[in-house]
């Protein structure tokens, strides 16, 4: 009987230490692989910068939205996460996003004047096709694997994108 307390009393201190422990630490978003990992929020510094909910890759953190508004309003939400739509501003970004086969999220770019597709900052980009069927469609959509023109006034999930 003693043996059997002992045993009983060692794996209640084993389950209150785990407990601790997962309270400790938190959840850091680090992308690409692994997506979820976990980190010790007092030691491992590379976890520190992003939001809840937002994802980290090298230098940016990312958020997607779960919820569906026309371009505008989606620009207006990351304006407010003190964000903007996601600009892809160099090859390993274009190949990360570009090899995401999700389904359409508004990104920074638009076509306004019918004058070339430009990023929310001003800045062009090379190396990008754009897809489009029809000349109404002037902002940009991240859909399964490419750039795609759509109407702005389409209700869609949006990709925010910040510094830590």
């Amino acid at each position: 009987k003693i043996i059997a307390v002992i045993l009983g009393i060692f794996c209640l201190l084993l389950l209150g230490v785990s407990v601790a422990l997962a309270i400790k630490r938190k959840t850091c978003n680090l992308w690409p692989e692994p997506l979820y990992v976990f980190c010790d929020s007092f030691t491992d510094h590379s976890c520190l910068g992003c939001p809840d909910q937002w994802v980290q890759y090298r230098d940016s953190c990312y958020y997607f939205s779960k919820v569906k508004k026309d371009w505008n309003s989606s620009q207006e939400f990351c304006s407010t996460q003190d964000s903007e739509l996601l600009i892809i501003s160099d090859t390993r970004e274009r190949d990360l996003f570009l090899g995401i086969p999700i389904e359409a999220h508004w990104i920074g770019m638009t076509n306004v004047n019918g004058s070339g597709w430009v990023w929310e900052d001003g800045s062009t980009f090379n190396d990008i096709k754009v897809h489009s069927n029809s000349p109404v469609q002037h902002c940009g959509v991240l859909l399964k694997e490419a750039l795609q023109a759509s109407s702005c006034e389409v209700p869609l999930p949006w990709i925010c994108e910040k510094s830590p």
